[in-house]
């Protein structure tokens, strides 16, 4: 580890050893720094052991959940209502409590796929080949190859890696008799035994992959690229309709090849389970190596379809409907994996992080009545240009580095952990490679002049599609179709620090004191576009 690394901890461990003690004149980070790394070693007041500040690299563990917005945590909803949530979750709000929450924080996209490209490359997607997204999984993922992924960065550094979960990011399929590259969804069952180009191709040792979630087929699970049968009987074949339970989401949507056992109830048990195993395995064999693990669950993505119950806790029934059962899912989730990093004793070297590809759904009628609001009081949900489209949660712990029960305002977005991979790794990231993402170092620790994103890019399936902000004001563009960039029309400028709700009523669009930052915002926004300029310089 760098020695400016290791500074800023012992850092964090004297400013909190001073509260404690009710020190009144409290040193400074530069004086602190400005004492040197030999002498802090040697000076008694640092409490805590120097070979457990010099040990070996954090382990680091993304939950990438699907479809969950701020108003989902019961923390967020307590913290809004002052009644208690609706939705139980209290590892999460455990997690909350043991480490840093980021209040403005962003998913890279209000959609599912185009997210899941900028967490891998920490770009936009707007960098892809397809900017909103490669869903299928014989699409090419259009990942350049001058691109990196975490995971490469994460081996590089020496990490095991590992995937598990939804994958969405394209890939390629093969004919298992000709070996071609299949560009349309096959009918043949055989064509689905391999997947190519997909988690393993980008860098992950392991992978347990869903290729398109839950939501579309293959309805099945990839072990290492190649299918994985849920059961001896299991074979590939024709999923319907009422065994996909997809009805609900596409009422036209007749079925895909796919596992004959395939659950959607069980897909949650089967990724917590094999994570588990994974987190078991790999600190029993390789105590010395520190690991990535990237999950990106189901939950709680359509179609709602919780479990009965997960690691002996009920879930189907838990709340007024299966939409927040999911959510409930998703805590128990992430409670197992917890629960897993601690009885292994890896999980005070851990930087947990949790967050989500976009805002969260509208909620059901059920989940309204009682008071649920994904979004938290923010206008819109996923899809949509508004906050509640892509302010999501972003919790993160790491006992003894990150001081518990702490908060930032500042500005970030999910796919801020390349860089941050890039900065535990000690590995410098090539503006040309990486350019949207920014090492959260520095915030973790609370560094008091450490600063976010100063420029965001917000992207929407939905028209208005587009959207620029620069520290607090936010433009929405309107474009003539999603694909056209050229022809923007500015729509609306609202002051995110005083109308964080983006209240119609003080749209500032039309106000003449502000057509300067009209102007100024569109045109750095083109110039971004236009010219391929990295928003962010680590």
């Amino acid at each position: 580890m760098s020695w400016l690394f290791i500074a800023d901890r012992l850092y964090l461990f004297e400013k909190e050893r001073q509260v404690k003690m009710k020190v009144t004149r409290q040193i400074s980070r530069r004086s602190f720094l400005k004492m040197g790394m030999a002498g802090l070693l040697s000076i008694p007041f640092i409490s805590c052991n120097s070979n457990e500040l010099l040990r070996s690299k954090p382990n680091l563990v993304v939950i990438f959940a699907d479809d969950v917005g701020l108003g989902d945590i019961g923390f967020y909803h307590k913290q809004r209502t002052g009644k208690t949530p609706v939705i139980p979750t209290p590892n999460i709000d455990k997690m909350i409590s043991d480490g840093i929450r980021f209040n403005d924080a962003h998913a890279p996209n209000s959609l599912c796929a185009p997210s899941r490209f900028s967490m891998l490359t920490g770009n936009y997607s707007f960098r892809n080949e397809s900017p909103f997204g490669v869903w299928l999984p014989w699409k090419d993922p259009g990942i350049e190859p001058k691109y990196t992924t975490s995971a490469r960065i994460a081996k590089q550094g020496g990490y095991a890696t590992a995937f598990f979960g939804k994958w969405g990011c394209g890939g390629q399929l093969k004919e298992k008799d000709t070996g071609k590259s299949i560009d349309r969804e096959s009918i043949k069952a055989e064509d689905y035994i391999q997947l190519y180009k997909s988690a393993n191709y980008f860098g992950f040792d392991y992978a347990l992959e869903l290729p398109r979630g839950i939501q579309g087929g293959p309805f099945a699970f990839y072990e290492n690229s190649k299918w994985m049968p849920l059961e001896e009987s299991s074979k590939l074949e024709w999923v319907g309709s009422e065994q996909h339970r997809l009805s609900e989401v596409k009422k036209d949507y007749y079925g895909a090849i796919g596992d004959s056992n395939w659950d959607p109830t069980q897909v949650g048990p089967i990724l917590a389970s094999k994570a588990v195993k994974y987190i078991k395995k790999q600190t029993a064999d390789n105590p010395n190596q520190p690991f990535f693990m990237y999950y990106c669950t189901q939950a709680v993505h359509k179609p709602h379809a919780p479990p009965k119950e997960l690691d002996g806790i009920p879930i189907a029934g838990s709340t007024p409907q299966f939409q927040g059962d999911m959510v409930h899912e998703l805590d128990v989730q992430i409670g197992m994996i917890i629960k897993c990093l601690k009885e292994t004793g890896v999980y005070k070297n851990t930087l947990l992080i949790l967050t989500s590809d976009n805002g969260g759904l509208s909620p059901t009628p059920a989940l309204a009545k009682a008071g649920h609001d994904s979004s938290n009081g923010l206008r819109g949900f996923k899809g949509r240009i508004y906050e509640g489209g892509d302010r999501v949660p972003f919790i993160a712990v790491w006992p003894n580095s990150i001081k518990p029960a702490t908060e930032s305002n500042e500005p970030i977005v999910a796919h801020d952990i390349v860089a941050t991979m890039a900065a535990i790794t000690e590995q410098k990231l090539s503006k040309d490679v990486v350019k949207d993402s920014l090492n959260l170092l520095p915030l973790f620790f609370g560094n008091p002049k450490a600063k976010g994103h100063e420029v965001i890019l917000q992207q929407s399936l939905h028209g208005p599609h587009y959207a620029i902000r620069k520290n607090e004001w936010k433009l929405i563009l309107l474009a003539p179709d999603k694909k056209n960039v050229k022809d923007l029309k500015p729509i609306a400028l609202f002051d995110l620090q005083n109308n964080p709700f983006e209240d119609k009523k003080y749209n500032q669009i039309d106000n003449e004191q502000y057509q300067r930052v009209v102007i100024e915002l569109l045109e750095e926004y083109l110039e971004l576009r236009e010219t391929g300029k990295a928003t962010v310089i680590n």
